[in-house]
């Protein structure tokens, strides 16, 4: 994730003195301390070594996957393939050839892709600067996602399924937890939801409302975006028998140094300290343990960071297979993804203390060398004896190296749990309290300090029920602490509410208004009616969005104790047309959920020239419109929604075609004025259209002639700006 470091900041001064910035290129591309520690651990061996802290050196290439539903992927994937990589195979910039994008060997159906043609070029070469602005727009409208391809392993290795409950814990910024929704709808039938769910938890608000952007885009009902500390992750009961739901697969690509990532985060150089590792390996071990919890037997679990650190990876990975007692193994998956190459993971390492020297055991590391908390986790920095290293498999852990395949460097882990837990971490606290009083009593100090018998409780909860002798003595006394609540990965404490409108699900049965808009759509019985919600604010609601009747039952069994910054689908939105039949309209994000339900009269099948005439044309008339298309568009009531339709699959004998090879079908939300129509798309929508339909590119500020932002700001009088605008 690499996220988790503490930044030293120094404000941009020195001495007094405002700091001179360097140019990237300028930046340092050196640490001795970090050649020395990796070095030390024969991570690779000393002829490859050199290549890859080379390799680590430079700048990382471009990659991108191709995002959304299957069909229209493919059609994605044929348009680059065709369009793009032959006019780019054949581009010079400089008398130097380019080179094109092309697919990563390993990613399934060739939808993920690499290309290292340099950020500068791309935006201003002008024989490139249409796949730039192709890329942009997809990515807007969430058709393509940018993401490094190391951090697209982790979700392949999790084997989701169309009936899994999926938790991500630290999921921001989300282009992971965008594959998982992906691989839940795989499979799924047009017009059926998915049995599953994906829960997109992390612990900064800021950064679970970026999520809320890429669930947007992604159209699913089955995502609930919460904001919980990883470690934290609230326990949600089933009604009246006490049990804690479990999840069926669990990723947590947790906070971490991200010294993989130098090749983009070139700052990592300069600040790299091998005390980083050593701050985030207590808060990764919680993550990990509070997520082993949360899995059902059976059930998968993929453990990932952007470091190579061993503090960070193996050390975690083995210490909590060691606390669990069997109950979790890890999982041998060699032989998926064969064309990833990858190394085997660590069995023996060494740890760096600050003075930059090389321990290969906790024994005689003082309090010059590492710091009182430091000290107090070190036991888990170590590896395990090497016996029982070898008995946990720890060669099965996967660490992908930046030189192996042009990539960052990356280190995955999947374990499976194949037994209950059967830890009670309530009876091993208590356990450890009286301990720590029986120790104070003996060394003259007489009751021990809160903190000093929450710091015991906070080890018991993270070591061997067995292991007292791994427990660091508490050699000196804390002063002024109050009592809190300890860390009990069983049973964490929760977070507060969030201080914002709940989320209130609508009944229709009870709700005259919401009935009466699923009367006047025609929502058919096929679509449940228990699914739509909203923010209500005064007693009111402006938007209604829906949800899939697994997500439903998981808010209701959560309760309060989720905090849900965000879910659901926006499916209709208030009008403000007063002379509008219905006060709500259709939005074009919830257009794919809708569609199959809809009443027939609100979907009309249009021909290639309607769309064409649709996305060229700002509100055009129904007489520029087919026939049969303007007679359908006029049997139903002024100011109101449609949807139009053209499926590809329909038309394959007609003269008239898209530019590129369409498969999927193109559902498009329209507004029914008087006398004429306008979509309901937004700027970056009609760019792809003009594009893909019509082979024509389009800059920000209009299509050929046409100023895309009249699309969305007419002066008709029977399509107003209010009802045209993104939804």
């Amino acid at each position: 994730m690499g996220r988790g470091k503490k930044s030293r900041k120094d404000n941009g001064h020195v001495n007094g003195e405002r700091k001179r910035y360097k140019k990237f290129e300028d930046l340092p591309r050196d640490n001795k301390n970090l050649r020395k520690y990796y070095q030390a651990q024969k991570i690779v061996s000393e002829e490859e070594f050199p290549e890859m802290i080379e390799t680590m050196r430079t700048i990382l290439p471009t990659n991108f996957r191709i995002s959304g539903s299957r069909q229209q992927a493919t059609d994605i994937r044929e348009l680059i393939m065709t369009e793009f990589v032959p006019h780019i195979r054949d581009t010079q910039i400089d008398g130097v050839d380019i080179e094109a994008p092309h697919p990563l060997p390993w990613y399934p159906n060739n939808f993920g892709w690499q290309f290292s043609i340099p950020r500068m070029a791309l935006r201003k070469s002008t024989e490139l600067r249409g796949f730039h602005s192709f890329l942009v727009t997809e990515t807007e409208i969430g058709n393509i996602s940018r993401q490094e391809a190391v951090s697209m392993v982790p979700p392949l290795f999790l084997d989701v399924r169309s009936d899994h409950m999926v938790l991500d814990m630290c999921a921001a910024p989300g282009s992971k937890t965008a594959q998982l929704i992906e691989a839940l709808h795989a499979d799924a039938v047009p017009g059926t939801v998915p049995t599953g769910v994906v829960v997109a938890n992390d612990a900064d608000y800021k950064r679970a409302c970026m999520l809320v952007h890429q669930m947007n885009r992604l159209n699913s009902p089955n995502i609930v975006v919460t904001n919980h500390s990883g470690e934290r992750f609230p326990n949600i009961l089933k009604g009246s028998s006490r049990e804690i739901v479990q999840f069926d697969r669990i990723l947590c690509d947790v906070p971490c140094s991200g010294d993989g990532t130098t090749r983009k985060n070139v700052r990592v150089w300069e600040t790299w300290h091998a005390d980083d590792a050593h701050a985030l390996n207590p808060l990764q071990t919680k993550i990990l343990q509070r997520a082993a919890y949360l899995l059902k037997v059976g059930g998968r679990l993929v453990y990932s960071t952007c470091s190579l650190n061993p503090v960070e990876n193996e050390a975690v990975v083995a210490h909590v297979l060691e606390h669990f007692e069997g109950a979790l193994k890890l999982v041998d998956v060699s032989t998926q993804l064969p064309e990833l190459k990858r190394r085997q993971g660590l069995k023996t390492w060494k740890v760096m203390t600050r003075d930059g020297e090389m321990h290969d055991t906790p024994e005689n590391i003082g309090p010059e060398v590492a710091s009182r908390s430091t000290r107090k986790h070190m036991e888990g920095f170590f590896p395990l004896s090497a016996e029982r290293m070898d008995e946990l498999h720890l060669e099965r852990c996967m660490r992908i190296y930046p030189h192996l395949q042009n990539t960052g460097g990356f280190f995955v882990a999947v374990l499976e749990k194949v037994a209950p837990i059967g830890v009670n971490e309530r009876k091993k606290a208590a356990e450890a309290l009286e301990r720590a009083q029986q120790r104070a009593a003996a060394r003259g100090y007489g009751e021990e300090t809160p903190m000093q018998a929450e710091d015991e409780l906070k080890r018991a909860a993270s070591d061997d029920e067995g292991a007292e002798n791994k427990r660091q003595k508490i050699d000196e006394q804390e002063e002024g602490a109050g009592k809190r609540t300890p860390y009990l990965p069983d049973s964490p404490r929760e977070d507060p509410a969030l201080r914002e409108s709940p989320f209130v699900f609508l009944d229709p049965s009870t709700n005259k208004e919401l009935q009466a808009v699923l009367d006047y759509y025609g929502i058919k019985d096929s679509m449940s009616h228990q699914g739509f919600l909203s923010r209500m604010e005064n007693g009111l609601f402006r938007s209604v969005y829906y949800v899939a009747d697994s997500v439903r039952q998981l808010m209701e069994l959560a309760g309060q104790r989720l905090r849900v910054v965000n879910t659901g689908i926006k499916v209709f939105g208030r009008s403000t047309v007063k002379e509008a039949e219905c006060t709500y309209r259709l939005v074009c994000e919830g257009v794919p959920q809708l569609l199959a339900h809809l009443g027939d009269k609100f979907v009309i099948e249009m021909t290639f020239n309607d769309l064409r005439v649709l996305i060229e044309q700002v509100n055009p008339l129904l007489t520029q419109l087919s026939d049969e298309t303007r007679r359908r568009i006029e049997a139903v009531d002024t100011s109101c929604s449609v949807i139009m339709c053209y499926d590809p699959a329909k038309h394959i004998e007609d003269s008239e075609k898209p530019h590129t090879r369409l498969t999927a079908l193109l559902a498009i939300p329209c507004w029914r004025g008087a006398v004429s129509v306008s979509a309901h798309i937004n700027k970056n929508q009609l760019r792809s259209l003009n594009h893909r339909v019509l082979g024509r590119t389009a800059n920000t500020d209009g299509v050929g002639d046409l100023k895309l932002e009249n699309n969305t700001a007419s002066s008709h009088a029977d399509s107003p700006a209010a009802n045209a605008q993104n939804p």
